[in-house]
This record gives structure tokens, C-alpha cells and sequence, in this order.
């Protein structure tokens, strides 16, 4: 890292090197190159704190030796950008506002310097000025608005505004070039969500289920839309549209199917319909066969068939298919039907698996490798949505 920054400060030391030559070089007049002198005594300066392993020192002589004009406004606004992402945020907001200080400015490259100074505030987590700015941005109704509108997106993101990020991905969506966005599609969506599961808190079903139906205007696969009207549904007490949903999730997802299990049995249970259930299940088992869905299968066998059904359902499954679950499950089948000293043993044996599954993962971020016990919409990780999955591989045995 430290090798790419100084790498960097050569090359804009040596672009505007070149460029200080073209400008004073020979045939100038004598205040010029006795002004390239001392501009240059500050660039040897900076170059010694580089070679030294000083870049904080390198970069500030670098600033008191340019000048701001016309022709280094971009090496400016570079530099106050590295300044951030080296974590000295105040210098950053420093450079950018001693830009924007500067009486002539181009507009491009002043809208371009209050965008850099509100990613600057966004960093310090000043974000009431960052919105101040980015808004004078949008009522300019600059060619910089779309880049105004992201920040604000993030902005209100974070500050959990989901009606104004809402608004913000409509916006958006509106740009011809960011129309086919999924990664913006998936954040619009996942705000109607945040704002439905809001609406829910309060006990207004109703306004949550329209909340949620929005989320498919800015993502018509959205999982987890499915899954929040499934909930709304289920409280409504309408079974079959919690059916309708969950089914939904499944063949979008299917890596949700042993989450959906419980939901899906109590509503095919409402509607005396547990055959198309089993008949779900088997089929699962036949494509894609899950812990969850072994589990789910042993408990319908045991209901209408006994024990000794389910264990041997268990024990077929689990030597094709061997999971940490369908372990501890066919365990706690077996337990009862053991004698007292067995039964002890295979007690043991069960709480160890358990505790296993505890300390595993059930959750990764398909995007940065973030693994977590519960489930989150947004990654803590990498902030990106829609990215946690279930995993089930973790459950198998290997």
C-alpha cells in the first residue's frame, strides 16, 4: 500500500514537473524560472519525505509548493481524494474547500470539488453538511446530480431516512445509463422493505403489505420482499398467499427452501392440504435434498407412521446424505428406544453435535466472505445488499 501512494506522488509530482517546464522552461522570463526554482526545491523536499517513508509530510509540501489554477485543479482534487482514503479526512476537507475558495473555477470542476467535499463530510460523519451540499447540487439541476444522488442515497441509508432513499433510487432509475443497475435496483427495493418492516412495527399490516409490493417496482425477484408479504400474510391469516410467496422464494432462491419449512407446513396445515406438502418435500428430496428438508420429512412420517418409519426414512437419507442435523435428529429418535447406558452415550453424543452447530456459520456474504449466525439484508461487512445467503454445505458432515 505505502509502495502504490509514494508511486503516485512521483507521477503527479513528475506530470506537473513536466508541466512547470513547458510553462517556465528556457526562454522565460527571470522572475518565472526563479519562481520554477523555489517550486521546484519544494518538490525535492516532498521527494526526500517519500524516499524517507513520509508520505503525510510529502503530500503536504506537495500542496504549499501547487499552485491552483486551471491546469492542476485535478491534481488537486487527487490529492485531497488520497488524503482521504489515507484517513486524513480534515486535510482532505481542507484542500477541497480551499478549491472551492478560489474565484473563476470552471463549473465542472467546482461541481466536481463539492462532491469531493461531501464525500470528505460522509467520512467524518458530517452528514448534515454533506446533504446541505449535495442538495444546492440537485436544485442547480447540474450534469452533477446523479453523482449528488448517490451520496445522498447514502446519506439517508445510513441515517435510516427510507422514504428519502427511496426517492433517491427513483431518481436514479430515471438516467437512462443507470436504468439496468441491479446493484441499485436490489438498494431500492431493500428500502421499501426497511420501511414496510417499520410499518409492520407499528401493527398497520395493511400499509406494510403495500410497502413491501412496492419493492418489486425496483426488483420484481426481490427475495426478501417475498419473504417480509409472506410474514404480512401469515398474519393476516391468509395461508395461501403465504404459500404463494414462499413457493415464490423457492425458485428463486432455493438455498432459502429448510427456512421456509416451518412457514410452509403451518399454512398447507390451515388449509388441510398437508399432501401437497409431502409431496413438495419428496420432490425436493428427489432434486436438491437439505438437511431441513430430511428433518421435515422424518416429522410428517413420524406423525402418520411412528418412530420406526421416521428412524429408518433418517438412516437411508443420512448414509447418501450425511448432515451434523440429521445426526442429532436420528439420535434423539433412537434415544428413547436405547437401554439407560446407551441412551446416556448417545445423550452425550448429541449435546456435542449441537454445540458444534453452534459455533458454525449459517450465513456468507456471497460478495466478501463475511459469515455470520444470523441473517442480515445489508452486510456489515462490504455494505452491500442482498448478498447474505444461508449456506447449507456447513451443515454437512465431511
Amino acid at each position: 500500500m505505502m509502495e502504490e501512494i509514494g508511486l503516485y506522488l512521483v507521477l503527479i509530482l513528475a506530470i506537473v514537473a513536466g508541466w512547470l517546464l513547458g510553462k517556465f522552461g528556457p526562454g522565460k522570463n527571470k522572475g518565472a524560472s526563479e519562481l520554477t526554482r523555489e517550486i521546484f526545491d519544494e518538490y525535492f523536499v516532498g521527494l526526500n519525505y517519500l524516499l524517507n517513508d513520509e508520505p503525510d509530510e510529502a503530500i503536504d509540501t506537495f500542496i504549499k509548493a501547487l499552485e491552483v489554477n486551471s491546469e492542476t485543479v485535478e491534481t488537486h482534487l487527487a490529492l485531497g481524494a488520497l488524503l482521504r482514503r489515507r484517513g486524513k479526512v480534515d486535510k482532505a476537507i481542507k484542500v477541497h474547500q480551499a478549491l472551492l475558495a478560489r474565484p473563476g473555477l470552471n463549473q465542472s470542476f467546482t461541481d466536481s470539488t463539492r462532491i469531493q467535499l461531501a464525500i470528505d463530510y460522509i467520512a467524518a460523519g458530517l452528514l448534515d453538511r454533506a446533504e446541505r451540499l449535495l442538495n444546492e447540487i440537485l436544485e442547480e439541476d447540474a450534469p452533477a446530480k446523479w453523482d449528488a444522488l448517490l451520496h445522498l442515497m447514502t446519506i439517508y441509508q445510513t441515517e435510516k431516512e427510507w422514504s428519502e432513499a427511496i426517492e433517491c433510487a427513483r431518481q436514479l432509475l430515471t438516467n437512462q445509463a443507470m436504468r439496468r443497475d441491479q446493484s441499485l435496483r436490489t438498494a431500492g427495493a431493500n428500502f421499501c422493505c426497511e420501511l414496510a418492516e417499520l410499518t409492520l412495527q407499528t401493527g398497520n399490516a395493511i400499509d406494510a403489505r403495500r410497502q413491501a409490493r412496492r419493492a418489486f417496482d425496483f426488483d420484481r425477484w426481490s427475495v426478501r420482499a417475498s419473504l417480509l408479504l409472506a410474514r404480512i400474510e401469515q398474519r393476516l391469516g391468509n395461508p395461501q398467499a403465504v404459500i404463494k410467496e414462499l413457493q415464490r422464494v423457492r425458485q428463486l432462491s432455493p438455498e432459502f427452501t429448510d427456512e421456509l419449512l416451518p412457514a410452509l407446513s403451518q399454512s398447507y396445515a390451515e388449509i388441510d392440504k398437508l399432501d401437497d406438502y409431502e409431496a413438495m418435500l419428496r420432490h425436493g428430496l428427489s432434486e436438491r435434498p437439505t438437511a431441513g428438508t430430511v428433518l421435515a420429512m422424518a416429522r410428517l412420517i413420524r406423525d402418520r407412521d411412528g418412530d420406526e418409519a421416521a428412524i429408518e426414512f433418517v438412516s437411508g437419507l443420512m448414509q447418501a446424505h450425511p448432515s451434523l442435523p440429521g445426526l442429532a435428529e436420528l439420535l434423539g429418535m433412537q434415544i428413547p428406544r436405547a437401554s439407560d447406558d446407551v441412551a446416556i452415550s448417545m445423550q452425550l453424543l448429541k449435546a456435542a453435535i449441537e454445540r458444534l452447530m453452534l459455533k458454525q456459520p449459517a450465513y456468507r456474504c456471497n460478495h466478501c466472505g463475511f459469515e455470520a449466525k444470523s441473517l442480515y439484508w445489508l452486510c456489515p461487512s462490504c455494505q452491500k445488499w442482498d448478498q447474505i445467503r444461508p449456506l447449507e454445505m456447513a451443515k454437512e458432515i465431511n
